[in-house]
Protein backbone atom coordinates (compact mmCIF):
# COMPACT_ATOMS: atom_id res chain seq x y z
CA UNK A 1 0.00 0.00 0.00
CA UNK A 2 1.75 3.49 -1.02
CA UNK A 3 2.50 5.86 2.00
CA UNK A 4 1.71 9.41 1.23
CA UNK A 5 1.89 12.77 3.61
CA UNK A 6 -0.27 15.03 4.11
CA UNK A 7 1.21 18.77 4.28
CA UNK A 8 0.08 18.85 8.17
CA UNK A 9 1.76 15.18 8.44
CA UNK A 10 4.89 16.88 6.74
CA UNK A 11 5.57 19.77 8.82
CA UNK A 12 4.97 17.55 12.27
CA UNK A 13 7.60 15.40 11.19
CA UNK A 14 9.84 18.71 10.30
CA UNK A 15 8.75 20.18 14.06
CA UNK A 16 8.53 17.05 16.11
CA UNK A 17 9.86 13.81 14.98
CA UNK A 18 13.27 15.70 13.97
CA UNK A 19 13.27 16.85 17.85
CA UNK A 20 14.95 20.73 16.82
CA UNK A 21 13.61 23.19 19.27
CA UNK A 22 12.75 26.86 18.35
CA UNK A 23 8.90 26.26 17.73
CA UNK A 24 6.67 29.34 17.37
CA UNK A 25 3.28 29.71 18.31
CA UNK A 26 1.58 27.07 15.91
CA UNK A 27 4.14 24.48 16.84
CA UNK A 28 6.12 24.43 13.71
CA UNK A 29 9.66 25.15 13.43
CA UNK A 30 11.15 29.21 13.72
CA UNK A 31 14.45 29.27 11.97
CA UNK A 32 16.57 31.89 12.53
CA UNK A 33 17.99 33.13 9.32
CA UNK A 34 14.68 32.91 6.29
CA UNK A 35 15.94 34.26 3.21
CA UNK A 36 13.75 34.87 0.35
CA UNK A 37 15.24 34.05 -3.33
CA UNK A 38 15.11 36.84 -5.41
CA UNK A 39 15.62 37.56 -9.07
CA UNK A 40 18.31 35.92 -10.34
CA UNK A 41 21.13 38.19 -11.42
CA UNK A 42 24.55 37.73 -13.07
CA UNK A 43 27.36 40.42 -11.03
CA UNK A 44 30.54 41.25 -11.77
CA UNK A 45 32.93 39.88 -9.66
CA UNK A 46 33.46 43.84 -8.12
CA UNK A 47 29.91 43.87 -7.21
CA UNK A 48 30.16 41.35 -4.21
CA UNK A 49 34.14 41.44 -3.26
CA UNK A 50 34.94 44.39 -1.15
CA UNK A 51 38.96 43.28 -1.36
CA UNK A 52 41.13 39.66 -1.59
CA UNK A 53 44.12 38.34 0.23
CA UNK A 54 46.52 35.50 -0.15
CA UNK A 55 48.15 32.91 2.16
CA UNK A 56 50.80 30.14 0.70
CA UNK A 57 51.02 27.51 2.90
CA UNK A 58 54.80 26.70 2.63
CA UNK A 59 55.82 23.29 2.87
CA UNK A 60 59.07 22.37 5.06
CA UNK A 61 60.46 19.93 2.66
CA UNK A 62 58.76 20.51 -0.77
CA UNK A 63 56.22 17.53 0.01
CA UNK A 64 53.19 17.13 -1.71
CA UNK A 65 49.79 17.63 0.26
CA UNK A 66 47.86 15.11 -1.10
CA UNK A 67 43.88 15.69 -2.15
CA UNK A 68 42.61 18.28 -0.08
CA UNK A 69 39.16 16.91 1.89
CA UNK A 70 38.21 19.58 4.41
CA UNK A 71 39.54 23.52 5.37
CA UNK A 72 39.04 24.89 8.74
CA UNK A 73 40.00 28.29 10.22
CA UNK A 74 39.97 28.77 14.03
CA UNK A 75 41.52 30.71 16.34
CA UNK A 76 44.24 32.29 14.36
CA UNK A 77 45.20 28.78 13.05
CA UNK A 78 44.97 27.16 9.39
CA UNK A 79 44.02 23.44 9.45
CA UNK A 80 43.72 21.09 6.27
CA UNK A 81 43.05 17.68 6.42
CA UNK A 82 44.63 15.41 3.02
CA UNK A 83 45.89 12.51 3.31
CA UNK A 84 46.77 13.59 7.26
CA UNK A 85 45.96 16.95 9.21
CA UNK A 86 48.48 19.96 8.65
CA UNK A 87 48.35 22.68 10.71
CA UNK A 88 49.54 26.34 9.39
CA UNK A 89 49.54 30.09 11.16
CA UNK A 90 48.08 32.85 9.30
CA UNK A 91 51.39 33.64 7.52
CA UNK A 92 51.76 29.75 5.75
CA UNK A 93 54.24 28.74 8.33
CA UNK A 94 53.52 24.86 8.85
CA UNK A 95 53.23 24.28 12.47
CA UNK A 96 52.56 20.84 12.72
CA UNK A 97 51.47 17.87 10.96
CA UNK A 98 50.15 14.24 11.08
CA UNK A 99 50.43 11.88 8.04
CA UNK A 100 51.61 8.49 10.12
CA UNK A 101 48.86 5.77 8.88
CA UNK A 102 48.20 2.63 11.36
CA UNK A 103 46.28 1.40 14.19
CA UNK A 104 48.00 2.85 17.29
CA UNK A 105 46.03 4.62 19.47
CA UNK A 106 47.13 8.22 18.35
CA UNK A 107 46.94 7.26 14.68
CA UNK A 108 44.43 7.07 12.13
CA UNK A 109 43.58 4.65 8.86
CA UNK A 110 41.33 6.44 6.65
CA UNK A 111 40.87 10.41 8.04
CA UNK A 112 37.50 11.35 6.51
CA UNK A 113 36.54 14.44 8.51
CA UNK A 114 37.86 17.20 10.90
CA UNK A 115 36.79 19.80 13.65
CA UNK A 116 38.22 21.85 15.83
CA UNK A 117 36.10 23.62 18.76
CA UNK A 118 37.54 24.13 22.36
CA UNK A 119 41.28 24.18 22.09
CA UNK A 120 40.83 20.64 20.31
CA UNK A 121 41.43 19.40 17.16
CA UNK A 122 39.25 16.31 16.25
CA UNK A 123 39.61 13.94 13.66
CA UNK A 124 37.64 11.33 12.53
CA UNK A 125 38.62 8.13 10.55
CA UNK A 126 35.66 6.18 9.41
CA UNK A 127 37.51 2.46 8.84
CA UNK A 128 38.01 2.72 12.45
CA UNK A 129 35.05 4.13 13.78
CA UNK A 130 37.20 6.07 15.88
CA UNK A 131 37.45 9.25 16.73
CA UNK A 132 41.05 11.13 17.78
CA UNK A 133 41.67 14.36 19.53
CA UNK A 134 44.87 16.64 19.68
CA UNK A 135 46.10 19.72 21.19
CA UNK A 136 44.81 22.42 18.48
CA UNK A 137 47.96 25.22 19.34
CA UNK A 138 50.17 21.84 19.66
CA UNK A 139 49.07 19.03 17.70
CA UNK A 140 50.08 16.73 20.58
CA UNK A 141 47.62 13.61 20.84
CA UNK A 142 45.37 13.84 23.67
CA UNK A 143 42.73 10.86 23.82
CA UNK A 144 41.06 8.79 21.49
CA UNK A 145 36.98 7.03 21.46
CA UNK A 146 35.62 4.03 19.60
CA UNK A 147 31.87 4.16 18.87
CA UNK A 148 29.82 1.24 17.99
CA UNK A 149 28.11 3.61 15.70
CA UNK A 150 29.15 3.13 12.08
CA UNK A 151 30.00 6.54 10.76
CA UNK A 152 31.27 8.21 7.55
CA UNK A 153 32.16 11.15 9.29
CA UNK A 154 32.06 13.11 12.76
CA UNK A 155 32.77 15.97 14.43
CA UNK A 156 33.43 17.31 18.14
CA UNK A 157 32.14 20.25 19.84
CA UNK A 158 32.17 20.38 23.53
CA UNK A 159 31.24 17.74 25.43
CA UNK A 160 29.77 15.48 22.42
CA UNK A 161 30.29 14.00 19.55
CA UNK A 162 28.05 14.08 16.07
CA UNK A 163 28.39 11.17 14.06
CA UNK A 164 27.44 11.00 10.59
CA UNK A 165 25.57 7.16 10.83
CA UNK A 166 25.91 4.78 7.52
CA UNK A 167 23.03 2.80 8.58
CA UNK A 168 19.76 3.25 6.39
CA UNK A 169 15.56 2.37 7.20
CA UNK A 170 14.96 3.76 10.99
CA UNK A 171 18.19 4.55 12.18
CA UNK A 172 18.62 8.37 12.74
CA UNK A 173 21.39 10.00 9.87
CA UNK A 174 22.92 11.77 12.62
CA UNK A 175 23.32 10.56 16.22
CA UNK A 176 24.87 12.79 19.29
CA UNK A 177 27.39 10.77 21.74
CA UNK A 178 28.93 11.65 24.79
CA UNK A 179 32.55 12.47 24.60
CA UNK A 180 33.42 10.76 27.92
CA UNK A 181 31.21 7.59 27.00
CA UNK A 182 30.40 7.27 23.22
CA UNK A 183 28.53 4.06 23.56
CA UNK A 184 25.71 6.68 25.15
CA UNK A 185 23.65 7.79 22.33
CA UNK A 186 22.28 11.03 23.82
CA UNK A 187 19.96 12.06 21.19
CA UNK A 188 19.31 11.33 17.01
CA UNK A 189 18.20 13.04 14.55
CA UNK A 190 16.50 13.00 11.27
CA UNK A 191 14.98 9.12 11.54
CA UNK A 192 12.63 7.24 10.19
CA UNK A 193 13.37 6.08 6.51
CA UNK A 194 10.27 8.57 5.03
CA UNK A 195 11.45 11.08 6.65
CA UNK A 196 15.43 10.78 6.22
CA UNK A 197 14.68 10.64 2.36
CA UNK A 198 12.50 13.88 2.39
CA UNK A 199 15.00 15.33 4.72
CA UNK A 200 18.40 14.21 3.21
CA UNK A 201 20.90 16.67 2.15
CA UNK A 202 24.79 17.77 2.86
CA UNK A 203 26.81 18.66 5.87
CA UNK A 204 29.17 21.57 6.72
CA UNK A 205 31.20 22.04 9.69
CA UNK A 206 31.04 25.49 10.67
CA UNK A 207 33.24 27.53 13.45
CA UNK A 208 30.38 26.29 16.67
CA UNK A 209 29.00 23.43 14.40
CA UNK A 210 27.08 21.38 12.03
CA UNK A 211 25.11 22.15 9.41
CA UNK A 212 22.84 19.82 7.92
CA UNK A 213 20.63 20.72 4.93
CA UNK A 214 17.22 19.65 3.43
CA UNK A 215 17.67 18.55 0.06
CA UNK A 216 14.24 18.70 -0.88
CA UNK A 217 12.91 21.31 1.72
CA UNK A 218 15.28 24.19 1.17
CA UNK A 219 15.77 23.98 5.13
CA UNK A 220 18.80 24.06 7.48
CA UNK A 221 19.62 22.96 10.89
CA UNK A 222 22.64 23.99 12.81
CA UNK A 223 23.76 20.89 15.43
CA UNK A 224 25.85 22.49 18.38
CA UNK A 225 25.98 19.00 20.35
CA UNK A 226 22.58 17.76 21.63
CA UNK A 227 20.68 20.39 20.58
CA UNK A 228 19.20 20.69 16.84
CA UNK A 229 18.84 24.68 15.58
CA UNK A 230 16.18 25.43 12.91
CA UNK A 231 18.51 27.89 11.43
CA UNK A 232 18.19 28.38 7.44
CA UNK A 233 14.40 28.36 5.55
CA UNK A 234 14.74 29.19 1.86
CA UNK A 235 11.63 30.59 0.43
CA UNK A 236 10.86 29.88 -3.04
CA UNK A 237 8.53 31.49 -5.11
CA UNK A 238 5.52 29.34 -5.93
CA UNK A 239 6.19 28.81 -9.29
CA UNK A 240 9.33 26.99 -8.68
CA UNK A 241 8.63 24.92 -5.79
CA UNK A 242 8.69 21.06 -5.95
CA UNK A 243 5.00 19.75 -5.37
CA UNK A 244 4.26 18.09 -2.48
CA UNK A 245 2.68 15.47 -4.63
CA UNK A 246 5.75 15.37 -6.27
CA UNK A 247 8.01 15.11 -3.20
CA UNK A 248 5.60 11.79 -2.08
CA UNK A 249 6.32 10.32 -5.61
CA UNK A 250 10.21 10.57 -4.90
CA UNK A 251 10.05 9.29 -1.41
CA UNK A 252 8.17 6.39 -2.55
CA UNK A 253 10.58 5.84 -5.56
CA UNK A 254 13.56 6.54 -3.35
CA UNK A 255 14.63 9.34 -5.18
CA UNK A 256 16.69 12.73 -3.99
CA UNK A 257 16.14 14.92 -7.36
CA UNK A 258 12.53 15.16 -9.75
CA UNK A 259 13.53 12.94 -13.07
CA UNK A 260 12.66 13.84 -16.45
CA UNK A 261 12.20 17.38 -18.21
CA UNK A 262 10.56 17.83 -14.73
CA UNK A 263 13.42 18.62 -13.14
CA UNK A 264 14.06 22.11 -14.86
CA UNK A 265 11.23 23.76 -13.66
CA UNK A 266 12.19 23.75 -9.57
CA UNK A 267 14.55 25.17 -7.32
CA UNK A 268 15.50 22.81 -4.68
CA UNK A 269 18.70 21.20 -3.42
CA UNK A 270 19.75 23.43 -0.56
CA UNK A 271 23.53 22.46 0.13
CA UNK A 272 27.23 23.39 0.81
CA UNK A 273 26.63 26.08 3.33
CA UNK A 274 29.28 28.25 4.52
CA UNK A 275 29.33 30.51 7.20
CA UNK A 276 31.57 33.61 8.58
CA UNK A 277 30.69 36.18 11.20
CA UNK A 278 28.32 38.44 8.31
CA UNK A 279 27.40 36.15 5.81
CA UNK A 280 26.17 33.09 4.85
CA UNK A 281 26.43 31.68 1.11
CA UNK A 282 25.13 28.28 -0.14
CA UNK A 283 23.78 26.81 -3.17
CA UNK A 284 20.28 25.54 -4.83
CA UNK A 285 19.90 23.58 -7.64
CA UNK A 286 18.15 25.20 -10.68
CA UNK A 287 17.80 22.06 -13.30
CA UNK A 288 21.10 21.00 -14.09
CA UNK A 289 22.90 24.04 -12.96
CA UNK A 290 23.46 26.03 -9.43
CA UNK A 291 22.17 29.13 -8.82
CA UNK A 292 24.48 30.62 -5.61
CA UNK A 293 23.81 33.09 -3.28
CA UNK A 294 25.11 35.46 -0.47
CA UNK A 295 23.02 36.83 2.67
CA UNK A 296 23.82 39.66 4.42
CA UNK A 297 23.18 38.71 8.18
CA UNK A 298 23.67 42.49 9.05
CA UNK A 299 21.02 43.75 6.57
CA UNK A 300 19.04 40.96 5.75
CA UNK A 301 19.98 41.18 2.05
CA UNK A 302 20.60 38.41 -0.10
CA UNK A 303 22.33 38.15 -3.45
CA UNK A 304 20.97 35.18 -5.73
CA UNK A 305 22.98 34.32 -8.98
CA UNK A 306 24.00 31.81 -11.70
CA UNK A 307 27.74 33.19 -12.44
CA UNK A 308 30.33 35.79 -11.96
CA UNK A 309 31.76 38.50 -14.13
CA UNK A 310 34.56 39.18 -15.58
CA UNK A 311 35.36 35.31 -15.21
CA UNK A 312 35.18 32.13 -16.51
CA UNK A 313 33.05 29.09 -16.24
CA UNK A 314 34.82 27.77 -13.43
CA UNK A 315 34.86 31.11 -10.94
CA UNK A 316 31.36 29.34 -10.31
CA UNK A 317 32.74 27.18 -8.06
CA UNK A 318 34.45 29.80 -5.88
CA UNK A 319 33.87 29.86 -3.27
CA UNK A 320 30.34 28.50 -3.06
CA UNK A 321 30.24 25.08 -4.08
CA UNK A 322 31.80 21.81 -3.33
CA UNK A 323 35.60 22.89 -3.65
CA UNK A 324 37.23 23.47 -0.10
CA UNK A 325 36.46 26.59 1.47
CA UNK A 326 35.63 28.01 5.02
CA UNK A 327 34.35 30.82 6.89
CA UNK A 328 36.75 32.73 9.52
CA UNK A 329 35.41 35.90 10.98
CA UNK A 330 34.36 37.74 8.38
CA UNK A 331 35.82 36.20 5.24
CA UNK A 332 35.31 32.79 3.42
CA UNK A 333 38.47 31.10 2.39
CA UNK A 334 39.41 28.58 -0.16
CA UNK A 335 42.55 26.35 -0.31
CA UNK A 336 44.10 25.09 -3.53
CA UNK A 337 46.92 23.17 -4.43
CA UNK A 338 49.63 23.17 -7.28
CA UNK A 339 47.62 21.55 -9.17
CA UNK A 340 45.15 23.55 -9.88
CA UNK A 341 46.75 27.04 -10.48
CA UNK A 342 45.30 26.90 -14.04
CA UNK A 343 41.95 27.10 -12.15
CA UNK A 344 42.46 29.74 -9.71
CA UNK A 345 43.95 31.63 -12.68
CA UNK A 346 40.80 31.48 -14.70
CA UNK A 347 38.92 32.03 -11.40
CA UNK A 348 40.39 35.47 -10.97
CA UNK A 349 40.21 36.09 -14.12
CA UNK A 350 42.42 38.97 -16.07
CA UNK A 351 43.30 41.26 -12.92
CA UNK A 352 45.80 42.99 -13.99
CA UNK A 353 43.84 44.63 -17.24
CA UNK A 354 41.56 45.93 -14.13
CA UNK A 355 43.68 48.92 -12.86
CA UNK A 356 41.17 50.49 -10.25
CA UNK A 357 41.12 46.82 -8.82
CA UNK A 358 44.74 46.80 -7.10
CA UNK A 359 43.79 45.03 -3.89
CA UNK A 360 42.86 41.85 -5.95
CA UNK A 361 46.34 42.23 -7.94
CA UNK A 362 48.39 40.42 -5.50
CA UNK A 363 46.69 37.39 -4.65
CA UNK A 364 46.39 36.76 -8.65
CA UNK A 365 50.01 37.20 -8.65
CA UNK A 366 50.55 35.22 -5.71
CA UNK A 367 48.28 32.07 -7.15
CA UNK A 368 50.22 32.67 -10.61
CA UNK A 369 53.31 32.00 -8.49
CA UNK A 370 52.98 29.09 -6.62
CA UNK A 371 55.30 26.64 -7.08
CA UNK A 372 55.91 22.19 -6.26
CA UNK A 373 57.74 23.98 -3.17
CA UNK A 374 54.80 25.24 -1.90
CA UNK A 375 51.75 23.29 -0.15
CA UNK A 376 48.85 25.35 -1.25
CA UNK A 377 47.20 29.02 -1.27
CA UNK A 378 44.46 30.00 1.15
CA UNK A 379 42.83 32.84 -0.37
CA UNK A 380 40.84 35.01 1.85
CA UNK A 381 37.51 36.83 0.18
CA UNK A 382 35.80 39.70 2.12
CA UNK A 383 31.78 40.19 1.09
CA UNK A 384 30.68 43.71 0.55
CA UNK A 385 27.53 44.56 2.46
CA UNK A 386 24.60 44.13 0.63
Amino acid sequence: MKKTFSNWTLLCLLAGAIGCNNTDQNGTPDFKYNITVTELTEPSWYDLVDSASYITLKSPDGTAMGEIKQLVVNDGRIYVLADGFYCFDMEGNCLFRQTAKGRARNEFMDASSMSVSDGLLFIYDRMQYKGLFFDARTGQYVSSVNSTVNGRAGYSIGDYIIINNLNTGDDPRLKILSKENPENVLAGYFAGKEHLSSIRGTMSWVDDGLIYTSYRRNLAWKMTGPECIPYISITVPDDKKLPDQLIEDMIEAGQISPGGNERADYIYGLSEIKECDGFITGQLNDGNSFIYFVYDKNTGNSRFFTRLYPTKELWQQFPMGDNVCAGYKDCMCTVVIPDHVQLIRSILGSIGNEPDQEKFRQPYNAIDALTENDYAVVACLWFKNL
